[in-house]
């Protein structure tokens, strides 16, 4: 036995090239972690990371109210929020779950945005999901972004089947951005678009 795998690892030698054997090698070692529930979602959702592109202003115009903006949220202190109290700033909704691979993947570039834009801009990343997971998440990834658990249902302006789902917000109640799936929300098209609000609003 032992002297047929050394035959047949010596053919498989002489048939590729030594980038063609990382490669086969690379694969199977990806084939594995995909089948292993722990590292699966890690796997999935560092491809998905390295494939995202920045989101792009909205083509459609898409104005929201205060009504769109009544959904109740709870914040980790057990505080009832209302989104439609961030109305007259800029203001990013984001609604994910630490389940969900390419919501993993893209919430590294919306720490670096919220690092960025704190106190300027009105973050609610928003799940379903109880606090203690949630937390627990951010704080294994040293994320600082406040989440809040939906408490009911939201509008129909902000009812999506897909996470994650993203909105960017003027403070005059302009959809500039509406993105399902993950994005890089760590780029000039971001921040040119939060900083023609901030400036707007200045004026």
């Amino acid at each position: 036995m032992g002297n047929f795998l050394k035959d047949q690892w010596t053919k498989y030698r002489r048939r590729k090239t030594t980038f063609g054997i990382i490669s086969d090698f690379f694969f199977f070692a990806l084939l594995i972690g995909l089948i292993i529930p722990d590292s699966r979602k890690v796997i999935s959702s560092t491809v998905i990371r390295y494939t995202m592109f920045q989101p792009r202003e909205n083509s459609e115009i898409i104005f929201v109210n205060e009504s769109d903006l009544s959904w109740k949220l709870i914040d980790e202190n057990g505080n009832v929020v209302y989104p439609k109290r961030s109305l007259g700033k800029p203001i990013f909704i984001n609604f994910w779950a630490t389940w969900c691979p390419p919501c993993i993947a893209e919430m590294p570039s919306i720490q670096k945005l919220y690092d960025r834009y704190k106190g300027r801009v009105d973050f609610y990343l928003v799940s379903n999901e109880d606090f203690s997971v949630m937390k627990g998440h951010l704080k294994k990834k040293g994320f600082t972004m406040p989440v809040y658990r939906l408490a009911g249902r939201v509008s129909q302006k902000f009812y999506s089947q897909k996470i994650p789902t993203s909105y960017l917000i003027s403070p005059d109640g302009k959809v500039v951005m509406l993105k399902q799936g993950a994005a890089d929300w760590d780029g000039e098209h971001v921040f040119e678009a939060i900083d023609g609000m901030l400036d707007s609003k200045d004026q």
